[in-house]
């Protein structure tokens, strides 16, 4: 008889690996394809997984066996997901802008779809951006220089930067908002609205 989400919840607190690896098991696809949805890129999904249930091992004796486990991890994830979109935007940004330029091998897989639709979505919204906003976003975002970087680099006034920045943002939030799902609006405001 399989046990109930609450029996395993209590058997982990009890450091029963068994109901660790059960709980894993169970909850393994649910969770990947949330975390595939905010990143698009299945080594940082893997790795956000990987920190999802240290975290679930690690703070087992703290769990509530009367809320539900799977709820527990989907908002771990979300958690997660958002913390590692703001430590790895540079990488994921590469990632959306190598994919988008690159032929479809294999555009029989759903998330191959959603990958390069995304991708085409952020560099037609960054096309889209006069030169210098454009040119201030990628040094801002992609290389992460600060206002002052960027002003001395392009030779312009840290205020001028800072505009630039902030009208870059506006526009490409509300065209991601126009154009793409919910989830590039989440990965925006986590990677770029913080």
């Amino acid at each position: 008889m399989e046990l109930t989400d609450t029996e395993l919840t209590l058997r982990l607190k009890q450091h029963d690996e068994a109901a660790f690896e059960t709980l894993f098991r169970r909850y393994y696809h649910y969770l990947y394809s949330i975390s595939i949805q905010y990143v698009k890129d299945p080594a940082l999904a893997e790795d956000a997984l990987q920190e999802v249930y240290l975290k679930l091992w690690t703070h087992r004796e703290q769990l509530d066996e009367s809320q539900s486990v799977r709820n527990y991890l989907a908002t771990a994830m979300r958690h997660q997901m958002i913390n590692m979109l703001r430590d790895e935007k540079r990488a994921i940004l590469r990632h959306l802008s190598h994919q988008s330029t690159q032929p479809d091998v294999d555009t029989s897989t759903e998330e191959a779809l959603v990958l390069s639709e995304y991708g085409s979505v952020v560099l037609d919204g960054l096309r889209q951006l006069s030169a210098q906003r454009r040119l201030v976003f990628i040094l801002r975002s992609e290389k992460g220089l600060t206002n002052e970087e960027v002003a001395s680099q392009l030779e312009i006034s840290i205020n001028t930067a800072k505009v630039q920045y902030y009208h870059a943002c506006r526009f490409l939030r509300d065209y991601l908002r126009q154009h793409a799902g919910i989830e590039a609006m989440i990965v925006w405001l986590a990677v770029f609205c913080n």
